[in-house]
């Protein structure tokens, strides 16, 4: 019985006799093959480039191109050169004709005047022997695939998908087995780092969150010292924004960064001086003077209920039920030191304040949300920050003039100044940290600082204005604890790469 591959098998024969090759032609398809004839070298050639052979019939003694050449560019062409070839001759009258066309590749010879049975044989062999040698090539070819993605996961870079190797897994042999098993642990360790990745982004997260409460909550408490020692609001305002201006636009023109800036970001920078350089410091130094540094801190922490849901009904992040359980343990803490702190039960000027200071997180939150939103992606922090400082000032001082009649706290650098100094270094370094912080973990989860900023609010106020807060308050730390950690950062959609070595 034939096999599959001599079933399907093509032949070509190649003779100069039309006879010969009508002979040839009958008894290979008597045996179930199919024929084309080519008569002479040149027409056989022509032939094997313009369609796929399983075996050539070659004679030898041909006029023009002869059975040599036509052998001879076959084992050539790489295309061609494993096609098997019976030499067809007389043996009698070109016995070292055939031994020639052997040595020069040929796998067999069969005398013209032949044998069905012997054609059989000839043909059978040679098709077997192309599909072993098929099946090698094959083999030989997952083998260098799999050798390729071996190489990619020695240089310490990659991705599973980078390694193309999924279609191997489904042949049934040895070679199969081990790309099942190579895919397979690719992945793993890529899962794996995937998983490590997530932790440290998470990481990253709580402790830029940690880092920005800790130095934002510092800001009331400096801003009340600087009230209580003589600062007025819209010119305390100026100098500090003329400061930050002055540094951030140093530090971005000496790295090169304002190559990249361009007038089309003005109009996002007017829109975001109005909300952060004047409406929000104006806001902040301005209650500084009349309210306590911890109910300061302690407004703050709605910032983040206010943040999330910005962020969810304009879908910039997801609104899981998770995240607003977490803002909810968040604020339930809060309120229980809220509750602690201020004296609420009647409608004295503690509820005015109470609901005046709410402005404040109401601006941080819109701030972050629109940053988040609409910054555009080629836009650098620090300049854009510069520029912004720089716009707030020159509006603010005219202000500050005709309102509060100078821009100067007093006729010496006191300490007043040195307390507005301080402040203007604890606002940079706080400003920048927080971006970073929207950048990494998403608004949302920058936004549960406001619940960092109120405990640090509350210890900086006892340590540097020696305000209290009942020893009971201290339970919502729990609470406030848990709430940061149930609003986890927003995916990292960074594409993963693997950048590990797996050998020495």
């Amino acid at each position: 019985m034939s096999t599959p591959i001599e079933n399907s098998a093509n032949v070509l024969i190649v003779d100069d006799s039309l006879i010969s090759c009508k002979k040839l032609r009958s008894a290979v398809r008597r045996l179930g093959y199919d024929a084309d004839l080519a008569e002479g070298g040149a027409e056989g050639l022509e032939a094997l480039a313009a369609k796929d052979y399983d075996v050539v019939l070659l004679d030898i003694v041909m006029p023009g191109v002869d059975g040599f050449d036509v052998l001879r560019a076959m084992k050539d062409d790489p295309q061609l050169r494993d096609i098997p070839v019976v030499v067809v001759s007389s043996l009698e009258e070109e016995r070292d004709s055939v031994v020639q066309a052997i040595e020069m590749g040929a796998e067999d010879f069969l005398p013209k005047d032949f044998d069905p049975v012997l054609l059989r044989a000839r043909l059978t062999a040679s098709l077997t022997k192309k599909e072993f040698r098929d099946q090698e090539k094959e083999y030989l070819v997952r083998v260098e695939r799999l050798t390729a993605a071996a190489e990619i996961v020695e240089t310490g870079q990659f991705k599973p998908e980078s390694l193309q190797i999924d279609d191997l897994r489904e042949h049934k042999d040895a070679l199969g087995q081990l790309a099942a098993v190579f895919t397979g642990m690719a992945g793993e360790i890529y899962q794996r780092e995937l998983r490590l990745r997530k932790m440290i982004h998470a990481l990253q997260g709580i402790i830029l969150v940690i880092t920005v409460g800790i130095s934002w909550g510092s800001t009331p408490a400096i801003s009340r010292l600087a009230a209580n020692a003589g600062a007025t609001p819209l010119a305390l305002a100026t100098w500090v924004n003329l400061f930050l201006a002055a540094s951030y636009i140093s530090i971005a023109a000496a790295r090169g960064q304002f190559k990249t800036f361009k007038l089309k970001y003005i109009g996002f920078l007017a829109i975001w001086t109005v909300i952060a350089a004047i409406l929000q410091r104006v806001v902040l130094l301005f209650l500084a003077g009349q309210i306590e540094a911890t109910l300061l801190a302690l407004v703050a922490t709605f910032q983040g209920f206010i943040v999330f849901v910005f962020a969810s009904v304009t879908r910039l992040e997801k609104a899981t039920p998770q995240r607003l359980i977490g803002l909810t343990f968040g604020l339930v803490g809060v309120f229980v030191v809220l509750f602690d702190k201020l004296d609420l039960s009647g409608a004295g000027s503690g509820w005015w304040w109470l609901v005046l200071s709410l402005s404040l997180p109401t601006l941080y939150a819109i701030e972050w949300v629109f940053v988040a939103a609409k910054k555009p992606a080629d836009l650098d922090f620090l300049p854009a920050i510069g520029v912004m400082m720089l716009m707030s000032s020159f509006i603010l001082a005219p202000s500050a003039i005709l309102v509060e009649g100078s821009l100067f706290f007093s006729d010496t650098f006191g300490r007043a100044e040195w307390i507005s100094l301080i402040l203007c270094v604890v606002i940079a370094f706080t400003m920048i940290t927080s971006f970073k912080l929207v950048d990494l973990a998403g608004p949302v989860f920058a936004s549960q600082s406001a619940y960092a900023m109120t405990m640090a609010g509350i210890g900086w106020g006892m340590l540097l204005l020696g305000e209290t807060l009942s020893s009971t308050a201290w339970i919502a730390v729990a609470l406030i604890v848990v709430g940061l950690l149930l609003v986890s950062p927003k995916p990292d959609n960074t594409e993963i790469v693997i950048k590990r070595s797996f050998t020495k």
